[in-house]
């Protein structure tokens, strides 16, 4: 079971991230993950063949998010990506670095240029404008590694809204989705086990339901109310 947040798991070569936190690069709040923190323990690990990242997320920096990128794709071990929930500004990126991107049927993504602030005169927020401009034709790279064409991902950055998993798999950001169990299935397994539960008696090995009801007694009341 995942803790809150944010949590490394590791068993023999398959190692499970879950990053369900802010992203940035000073990690005050519980809440809050560092690139440092998940590079740290990926160098540590050693070889893995598997790496498992979950994603629920609102974003943070957009250097953390290339950093988390970055480290998981330079591990010469099989990335598995999952969208968990949010997958939004920054952390689009630690979603992109799976080589298999896998977005559950209820999961929403959202897609912005580079977002930042400054204080100066004229010609310093010019500047500032402008390098804003060069990250996000940086993180442009992600997607077209990902497969899309370099304007296709440069309009879905500047749409500055919500996408559906349908859309995500159709832009070939995500390469599947996965759906869960509908509610009828669930609901009939929830049946099946209050069934099984009633027709056991504590002590005894569970006994299979009768096929037809047993006929009554020759002697029984039911018996002699048939033949009136």
């Amino acid at each position: 079971m995942p803790k809150p947040y944010f949590d490394y798991q590791q068993s023999g070569e398959e190692a499970n991230i879950y990053i369900y936190g802010d992203i940035t690069s000073y990690p005050w709040e519980q809440s809050d993950v560092s690139a440092y923190r998940l590079a740290n323990q990926l160098e540590q690990a050693g070889d893995l063949a598997e790496i498992n990242v979950h994603v629920d997320s609102y974003g943070g920096e957009v250097s953390e998010g290339f950093a988390i990128y970055n480290a998981l794709r330079n591990k010469n071990a099989q990335v598995k990506t999952y969208a968990d929930g949010f997958v939004a500004s920054a952390a689009i990126y630690p979603f992109l670095a799976g080589a298999e991107r896998i977005a559950n049927n209820v999961s929403a993504f959202y897609f912005h240029p580079v977002i930042g602030g400054t204080y100066g005169y004229s010609e310093d927020l010019r500047e500032a404008a402008d390098e804003l401009d060069k990250l996000t034709e940086i993180g442009l790279g992600a997607f077209t590694n990902a497969g899309m064409k370099e304007q296709a991902a440069r309009d879905l950055i500047q749409s500055k809204t919500w996408y559906t998993p349908e859309a995500v798999l159709d832009m070939g950001l995500a390469t599947s989705i996965q759906k869960g169990r509908s509610s009828e299935e669930a609901s009939q397994s929830v049946r099946d086990l209050v069934i099984r539960q009633m027709l056991v008696i504590p002590g005894t090995p569970p006994k299979e339901p009768p096929k037809e009801p047993p006929e009554p007694p020759k002697n029984s009341l039911l018996s002699l109310f048939s033949k009136i």
